[in-house]
């Protein structure tokens, strides 16, 4: 055991595991340090060809297009060799109520008027919502883009451009054999396939070496990404989760891909995310088929309820050839994460630092923010370490309590009351502090940019101000309107009416996701 030099240079990288976080991890690092082309910073990752890759976040945030564009992989390579489609945003279905069925969508694009004037104000002030569009039709184009299966951009748009914002639907195993690619002929990451069989320290419990089946990997800093297992992490370093199950009581999925009845059906521009009575059902498009999920809590229903939930989804879908029960695959999880989620010279990034549940799609964009993070702020030495991680895990612990947040607030805000699922979730008495503060507040004002103070939320006022005025209905909410002057509703008034305007123009001038994809492919094979 060798005893830590804290003046050391942090020169040597390793990446444990592999898929869509280990690899698009080293990208980002490689990238930014340029590897391929100094001899001061290396990037090696070690993937086990014993571990199979979990391949389900399929969703991507608009982020991974500036995260693509940096790391220098070219759209239409995505696009073909993902199997990958545009996403808009989530479309919610039946989460208001069980009766009836109901629809809003949490779109990508901030609403129309979002700095010009109170947009929640305005929405509240309007007396007759019983025939009115939902919050998203008055101040996005994207729920009419969604409506028609419309892609968020034309072809001539430039590559990673858009219209109306975007992310990606895409193959996650595809995705992460892309960047494997990319990392080894590009980006100058070392590549080695073997098992972590052990992990050798130093006297001050710094990681020196991963001992594998058929070599010795010596590094500087390591990090874990190997997934739920989290070797180094939660194995080695016994670093503790964060429980949030006595919050969001989902740990289980049913998943499947299904292919469509033929290549012409309409490739849906946004997740669906359909409530049932223990949980909801994902629907993620691609161009070739659909990846289907039924998530639920084991302490609510067993598998074989489960299965049954999702064989009922798929045979209601019309798009969508049969399946085979054989064909479908268990995912569990426990909902939760890692405070310190960096320990000595290790991080954690990934499902290895933590994964509340699949809603809303944050596992990747927490991986990109992760990894950006880190390479901003890499140590040149050891003894900068402590501090950089204790900045870290400040940062990301503060991230996770606002996941937390927002998922919660997606069941909390239901009046759904059909299951002993629905009213645990609905409760807020196993909501936060900060959530339930929040709506008190909610109740007689608008959401506010200034509830939230820090500069890069996650999911900012926007996104709960489509959630909260999705689910809840203007005469729900007591708002005093005299404190609205009528040129700050007018001024948000004016923005409607843009919207109107350039909802009819997206929808005339842009084509559908289908059209898109074929039209690329074609061009791209002649």
């Amino acid at each position: 055991m060798k005893e830590t030099n804290f003046h050391a240079p942090v020169t040597s990288i390793v990446v444990a595991g592999g898929g869509a976080a280990g690899w698009l991890t080293a990208a980002i690092l490689a990238s930014e340090h340029n590897v391929r082309h100094n001899d001061y910073v290396t990037v090696t990752l070690v993937e086990s060809p014993d571990v199979r890759i979990l391949g389900v976040g399929e969703g991507t945030w608009p982020t991974m297009r500036d995260t693509l564009r940096k790391i220098g992989i070219d759209e239409r390579t995505l696009l073909l060799a993902c199997d990958a489609s545009f996403k808009q945003g989530t479309r919610f279905v039946n989460w208001k109520t069980a009766t009836s069925s109901n629809v809003y969508d949490h779109p990508f694009s901030l609403p129309a008027g979002f700095f010009e004037g109170s947009v929640g104000a305005w929405w509240l002030s309007q007396t007759d919502h019983s025939q009115s569009p939902a919050f998203s039709n008055w101040f996005s184009t994207q729920t009419s883009l969604c409506d028609a299966a419309k892609a968020p951009k034309q072809l001539q748009t430039p590559p990673y451009a858009a219209v109306a914002n975007y992310g990606y639907h895409l193959d996650a195993h595809k995705f992460a054999e892309l960047l494997k690619t990319h990392c080894i002929k590009n980006l100058g990451v070392n590549y080695i396939s073997d098992h972590i069989e052990h992990v050798e320290e130093d006297t001050d419990g710094f990681i020196t070496e991963l001992r594998c089946k058929s070599h010795d990997v010596h590094g500087d800093l390591f990090i874990d990404c190997t997934g739920f297992s989290a070797t180094l992490i939660g194995k080695h370093f016994n670093s503790p989760m964060t429980d949030v199950s006595g919050s969001l009581k989902n740990d289980s999925a049913i998943a499947v891909q299904a292919a469509y009845v033929n290549e012409e059906v309409d490739i849906a521009s946004a997740t669906i995310s359909t409530a049932h009575k223990n949980g909801w059902v994902w629907d993620i498009g691609l161009p070739h088929r659909k990846g289907v999920g039924c998530v639920y809590s084991s302490e609510f229903a067993n598998d074989d309820t489960a299965i049954e939930t999702l064989k009922q989804y798929l045979h209601s879908c019309p798009k969508t050839q049969a399946v085979s029960e054989s064909d479908f695959r268990k995912i569990t999880f426990s909902p939760g994460y890692r405070k310190a989620a960096w320990v000595k010279n290790c991080v954690a990034i990934g499902t290895s630092a933590g994964f509340v549940e699949p809603l809303e799609a944050s596992a990747l964009v927490m991986v990109e923010m992760s990894a950006r993070f880190l390479s901003e702020h890499l140590p040149n030495h050891r003894v900068l370490m402590p501090a950089v991680s204790k900045s870290f895990n400040r940062s990301f612990s503060r991230r996770w309590e606002r996941i937390h947040d927002f998922l919660k607030l997606h069941y909390v805000l239901s009046d759904r009351q059909d299951s002993p699922y629905w009213r645990f979730m609905t409760d807020l008495d196993h909501a936060s502090e900060q959530l339930n503060d929040w709506l008190l507040q909610w109740q007689f004002r608008p959401v506010s940019m200034s509830d939230f103070c820090f500069a890069d939320e996650l999911f900012p006022a926007a996104s709960y101000m489509y959630v909260l005025y999705g689910m809840k209905a203007p005469e729900q909410f007591a708002i005093n309107l005299s404190r609205y002057s009528d040129s700050t509703l007018s001024r948000v008034q004016r923005a409607v009416n843009e919207n109107e305007k350039l909802s009819q123009k997206h929808l005339a001038m842009l084509p559908t996701n289908r059209e898109l994809i074929n039209t690329i492919r074609a061009s791209s094979f002649s």
